[in-house]
């Protein structure tokens, strides 16, 4: 099979339009048939003297089956010209996909007997009679299997990107909550957008996409603050929100770029204890909140930072504990196939210090050590940590197989907009078609 050329174009009216230019198939077969007839069989039991006129002598007849089989091997040719209009509407949170044109002109469509090299008469008959049938059986068909493709491929895309959306037991609804939007320039539509944990569901109160917005990319999306916040939320109560570092990581984490003899931050908080004993616990006391600027996203958190030794001939023990809350301004990129999270000013204040008593950490002392280790770039650091595990998460996801190009994150008073470029994955395409067969619409 193979395809000249395809064009879509988007109509107000008349939803969107295919063109799809010489469609050229063929196949090749073996027909298998039988031909079955009742033969009847007359057979005079009572000698050559003449058959009574007035009386019925069944045992005269015999009946048989004669049977035929014959098979045939045969190849259809067909060109065919196709164009299409489809529409898209809301059914029960999926799309549902109408075709209200389905229009096929066939430059070819011709069977062929490959029995003998040149057929006679009756066998050109035959395939004459056959090829004029199929053109219009077929016709019907076709169109009737675009249709049941379309809505299949409609749920299959709808389940891949829920699929997307979802990851361990935290997972966001995107069924829609209207009728999609055609206009000449993009399709427009609306999701749920519900994020559910375990056997909790937060739902989402309708939001108005701004009036002002700009296609620039191929893809345009539009996710509003509560969305991401109940994500957050599902995240903080799933643990995911706490950081535990240790051994090379927490050298990193120090490391000032000073001399090795000399002791960093974490060593003077803690004296007389070496590093590789030392373990640092970071957690949210409480889940965070993003709220969108269009200067950048602003994170609110309240943490708690944890400072525990360990040891091998006694039980750990806590040296310092800390709960502070911060506001941070970041802005966020994707380059590269990674997240980049740049902080731009963060303000931070202690509400909680606790301390082994050989150690007599005081809320002034900690205040310096934090603002030290700020000014070290201790901050990005951190978040170089939160970058490694969204793009992880990315991955795991498969957004590195979209082949992403010209991606632009944009906030504003409430909202922000991810509009990027991108590669349908051919391997996609493919698992749809493999699982063609047992997919069925319910």
């Amino acid at each position: 099979m193979s395809v000249e050329k395809s064009d879509v174009d988007l109509s107000n009216e008349k939803g969107i339009l295919i063109a799809i230019q010489n469609v050229a198939a063929a196949f090749k077969g073996t027909m298998d048939y039988t031909y079955s007839s009742w033969l009847q069989i007359v057979k005079w039991p009572y000698g050559p003297q003449k058959q009574p006129e007035t009386k019925f002598y069944p045992s005269a007849f015999k009946h048989s089956v004669l049977h035929l089989n014959h098979s045939l091997d045969f190849e259809i040719q067909s060109q065919t010209d196709v164009n299409l209009a489809l529409s898209l509407a809301c059914n029960n949170g999926r799309i549902a996909v109408t075709i209200s044109d389905c229009l096929l002109n066939f430059d070819k469509l011709a069977l062929k007997l490959q029995r003998h090299k040149e057929a006679n008469w009756i066998q050109k008959l035959f395939t004459d009679f056959v090829s004029f049938t199929l053109r219009h059986i077929v016709k019907g068909q076709i169109c009737a299997e675009i249709h049941k493709m379309a809505n299949q491929l409609a749920d299959f895309t709808l389940y891949q990107a829920g699929l997307f959306m979802q990851d361990g037991e935290i997972a966001t609804s995107i069924e829609l909550t209207t009728d999609p939007v055609l206009t000449l320039g993009y399709i427009e539509s609306w999701h749920e957008g519900s994020v559910s944990y375990k056997n909790a569901t937060i739902f989402q109160k309708p939001s108005d996409i701004p009036v002002e917005r700009v296609e620039t990319r191929m893809f345009n999306l539009w996710v509003s603050e509560p969305v991401v916040n109940s994500l957050l939320f599902a995240a903080h109560h799933d643990n995911r929100l706490t950081l535990m570092l240790s051994d090379s990581d927490l050298l990193k984490l120090f490391d000032n770029g000073g001399a090795k003899t000399e002791p960093n931050l974490l060593q003077q908080m803690v004296p007389g204890i070496p590093m590789n004993n030392l373990m640092i616990k970071l957690e949210s006391l409480r889940p965070p909140s993003l709220l969108f600027k269009s200067v950048g996203t602003i994170l609110q958190a309240s943490v708690s930072l944890q400072i525990e030794v360990l040891s091998s001939s006694e039980d750990s023990y806590t040296a310092a504990y800390l709960e502070m809350d911060s506001a941070t301004l970041v802005h966020t990129s994707y380059t590269d196939s990674k997240i980049h999270l740049q902080p731009s000013s963060n303000h931070w204040s202690i509400k909680v210090v606790r301390s082994n008593p050989a150690i007599a950490l005081d809320e002034s002392e900690a205040k310096r050590y934090l603002e030290a280790f700020f000014a070290t770039g201790g901050l990005e650091k951190i978040i170089s940590y939160i970058e490694f595990y969204i793009t992880a998460l990315l991955h795991k996801k498969g957004l590195r197989y979209f082949n992403v190009t010209n991606p632009v994150i944009e906030t504003d008073e409430g909202y922000v907009t991810i509009a990027t470029d991108f590669g349908f994955p051919r391997q996609l395409l493919e698992n749809f078609l493999r699982n063609l067969a047992p997919m069925t619409r319910l």
